[in-house]
Formats: C-alpha cells, structure tokens, sequence
C-alpha cells in the first residue's frame, strides 16, 4: 500500500475516532487508543501504555502540528547529503522525515533513552522501510549507566487513567563514541540534531572537538532564557548561529548552528 494511500485511510480512521471520542465526551479516559498515527505521510507506532495520551490524540486531530519548528528547520537547513545524529528520538516522526530527506539512509543514527520507545521505533522503522538505526541510551558524562524514568499509563475502565512511573537504567554514551563506532564513509561533516532538553549544552560543554566532526548543530528549546548561553557555548566552539528562532504553537524553538 502506497503512502498516499495509507494517509487517506489514517485521516479517516482519524476522524472517525475523533467523532466517537467527542460525541462519547471521553476522551481522558478513551480506551483503547490506536497503536499507529500518520506524521507528515510517515506512519509512526505508538502504544497508549507509554505515549502520553495527549499526544496521541493531538496527532490524531492536528498529525502535522507537532514540533513545527523542528520541521521548518529540517526543511531549510538539513543537508541531505550528509550523515545524521540524531539525540532523543522519542517516537520517530522525526526520524522518519529526517531519513526521508537523506540520500544515503543509512546513514542515520538515532538515539533514545527509553527501552518501550525504542520498541516502537523498530516498528515504525519497518513501517516506513527507514535506514535508520536506533540505539538505546542517553548521552551523559558522569558514570557509565544513568537512571531513567518512565511514566506508564495503565488504562482503568472505570476511572479515570492512572499512572505509574518506573525507572530503568540506561546505558550512557558520548558523542565521539558514537561517531567513533559508526559507519560514516564521512565522519567530518555529520549533522547534529538534539531534541532532548539541555543536552546540547552538555555535548559542547564536554566534547570541545566537536567541530572536527560535526559541521551542522540542530537543537531544540523551550526557554527563550537558554539562547544566549546555547548561542555563547556553540560559538566558543566553532559555531554560528544561522537562523532567527521562532517559537511555534507549543512553544518550542529550533536553533541551527553552522560550523565557522
């Protein structure tokens, strides 16, 4: 089935949800949620256990509002020929349109924390034929393996949704390992893309050679406050801010930095 035609067919499962889902007027306590939504003519698997609720049912009515500054970013800046590094994964619609985009598709690694996530993401993979590879785990440069929370939603029928919150433990890596291991015919001019809140910093903060590999940054925000020292670490190490951040509906800003 074509992807033209598997959008169609998720617009009006989509709809037809979200009509049962309003008329019903339950929607905090819906059960079951679907276990696929389409982003942006990706399908990306989810399971209500672990996404937030929220966010399965904002990408049922809106697929195509979520992290639109992200995107906008990706569609001007992301060089198509060069290798990817992608650090917080989450639930793939990112990753998905990155390797689109890319020539080469293998040429894609991605990074994520949570062991239920990175189920998920071998899903969409297959879902979408995707060159990425996933990799559990967290960047961090304190101890070999760091904890991680995770928050589980258990549906109860009778009630309002409960959760629960679990922690597991995650292998900790570091930027040049990653490179180091990978298969990058080049590992000088990677693009960098960081969707996990304040690890850009830690990355410029820890791996000052930064620039001798990678030639494009990516990185989200949520704080206007966080610029002007993201923007004060990158250029320290080589880097120049290229575009003019703007925040889009939930907030989120998208800084691309390219190396001097």
């Amino acid at each position: 089935m074509n992807k033209n035609r598997r959008r169609v067919l998720a617009v009006i499962t989509a709809g037809l949800l979200i009509l049962t889902i309003l008329s019903a007027g339950c929607i905090s306590t819906l059960n079951p949620l679907p276990h696929e939504v389409m982003v942006r003519e990706n399908i990306i698997a989810v399971n209500p256990e672990y996404v937030p609720s929220s966010l399965i049912i904002s990408l049922l009515v809106n697929p195509n509002g979520y992290e639109t500054s992200l995107f906008d970013a990706l569609d001007e800046y992301l060089p198509r020929e060069n290798p990817v590094i992608e650090i917080g994964a989450g639930i793939g619609a990112v990753s998905a349109y990155v390797n689109d985009r890319l020539f080469i598709k293998t040429e894609h690694i991605a990074l994520e924390p949570n062991p239920y996530y990175t189920e998920l993401l071998r899903e969409t993979k297959k879902k979408n034929n995707l060159g990425t590879r996933f990799v559990q785990g967290a960047i961090n440069y304190d101890a070999a393996f760091v904890p991680y929370v995770v928050s589980r939603n258990i549906i109860d029928t009778t009630s309002a949704a409960a959760y629960t919150d679990e922690t597991v433990t995650v292998q900790s890596l570091m930027l040049s390992q990653i490179i180091r291991d990978s298969t990058f015919v080049d590992k000088t001019n990677i693009t960098l893309i960081v969707d996990a809140e304040g690890v850009c910093e830690e990355i410029l903060d820890n791996e000052p050679a930064l620039s001798s590999a990678v030639s494009t940054i990516i990185t989200t925000v949520t704080d206007s406050d966080e610029i002007f020292e993201l923007r004060r670490k990158a250029e320290s190490a080589g880097y120049t801010l290229v575009n003019t951040p703007l925040a889009d509906e939930s907030g989120l800003m998208t800084l691309v930095f390219q190396r001097t």
